[in-house]
């Protein structure tokens, strides 16, 4: 049945693979730039030009379409693809899907989050793609749900693998956390990578949130702490700064800087108030490029509630940083406890205060861990990640 199947695909797309670059198309439903528009920005524009020729389709024109434009790389933007259900959305963006698949008629259908993905694979079926890939960058049933949409979620995540030929987990956690029978053998780990860019001094990093936020032009040398993401529960940032209310009782010369921007900003500015610390706790909203100005800091923190495989742990780990991390999805996988920081269990801010209190008063042990984190970057590099990818093709 499969040498029939393959030999339907090749009568449909009618190409020689020997002579042809091989077409990949892009899927993603959001084009803004969170993680897993990282991803595909990262791959598209790092695939071998000479064998693959690369198609981008996504929701919207945010950040990354405007990227990828800026990189020559074709972009083909749906009207409606959207997270958020909408009946006539739904089937307004099947036939443009349906549309952009018969078209462009890839050789490789590479779909990224949960409703690009199901629609796309099901389709991508449908019209006989040779090779449909699925990266799995997290899944919405860790999601603080009803059980029941969990359940259903989670049902409508294993079709999804059912129909790609192979899902890429960005991480073993990942991997294991999608235990719905026969799926396992469907998917293969390959790590988020990111490529080492020049870092700015310390001194020049310092001086830039100094012009952002005036404030902390009287605390350039106080000891600075840094989160960077979405401002979403999922992110847990208030767990974070209740710990810092606690540290501050034995400490007033600590700044947190929060980067990024999203729905729960008034939430913690209205807490960071009421917990009396906006000397303390400042937020910049989304900075362009945030990771090369992490030379600013003294020590990362990302309390997280979920996570696969973020950027940003990685990302702190290139700038020779300590980390505070909670213990959850992918993230032990990158940061050992003790090795390159320190874990604690999500949500628990008495864990978070003891280990942020350890490494404020401990600067032997934050030097041992960032330089093991900078070492640990090595592991989990673009270069690699690509590598992998390509393998899956």
């Amino acid at each position: 049945m499969q040498d029939a199947y393959q030999n339907k695909t090749s009568a449909r797309y009618n190409q020689d693979m020997n002579t042809h670059k091989k077409k990949v198309l892009f899927l993603i439903t959001k084009s803004n730039f969170g993680g897993a528009q990282h991803y595909v920005f990262d791959l598209a524009t790092n695939l071998d030009t000479k064998t693959f020729e690369v198609v981008v389709a996504l929701g919207g024109t945010g950040r990354l379409y405007d990227e990828l434009i800026k990189k020559g790389v074709r972009v083909i933007a749906l009207n409606a693809l959207e997270r958020d259900f909408s009946l006539t959305k739904e089937m307004e963006a099947t036939r443009e899907l349906w549309h952009i698949i018969k078209s462009e008629r890839p050789d490789i259908l590479h779909i990224n989050s949960s409703k690009a993905g199901g629609l796309g694979a099901f389709i991508g079926r449908l019209l006989f793609v040779p090779k449909i890939i699925f990266t799995a960058h997290g899944w919405a049933f860790n999601e603080k749900r009803p059980w029941w949409q969990k359940v259903i979620i989670k049902i409508l995540h294993a079709l999804t693998i059912f129909l790609a030929h192979t899902t890429i987990a960005v991480s073993k956690m990942t991997k294991q956390q999608m235990n719905f029978p026969g799926t396992q053998g469907k998917m293969s780990v390959v790590y988020n990578g990111k490529t080492v860019q020049k870092l700015y001094s310390r001194a020049f990093a310092r001086s830039f949130f100094a012009e952002y936020v005036p404030i902390l032009r009287d605390h350039t040398d106080d000891f600075w702490s840094v989160t960077i993401g979405e401002l979403h529960p999922i992110k847990q940032h208030e767990v974070t700064i209740r710990a810092l209310a606690e540290v501050t009782n034995q400490n007033q010369n600590i700044c947190h800087i929060i980067i990024g921007d999203g729905e729960r900003r008034a939430y913690l500015e209205s807490l960071v108030r009421k917990l009396g610390l906006e000397h303390v706790v400042f937020f910049t909203g989304n900075i362009l490029d945030a990771s090369l100005y992490l030379k600013a800091f003294d020590l990362f923190i990302l309390a997280s509630r979920s996570e696969a495989m973020p950027y940003v742990i990685t990302e702190a780990c290139i700038a020779g940083l300590p980390i505070i991390a909670s213990k959850v999805g992918g993230i032990p996988e990158v940061v050992r406890h003790e090795k390159e920081g320190l874990l604690f269990p999500q949500g628990d801010v008495g864990a978070l205060t003891k280990c942020y209190t350890q490494l404020l008063s401990d600067p032997e042990l934050r030097n041992t861990l960032a330089q093991n984190a900078l070492l640990r970057s090595q592991d989990f590099t673009l270069e690699k990640m690509v590598r992998d990818t390509v393998k899956l093709y």
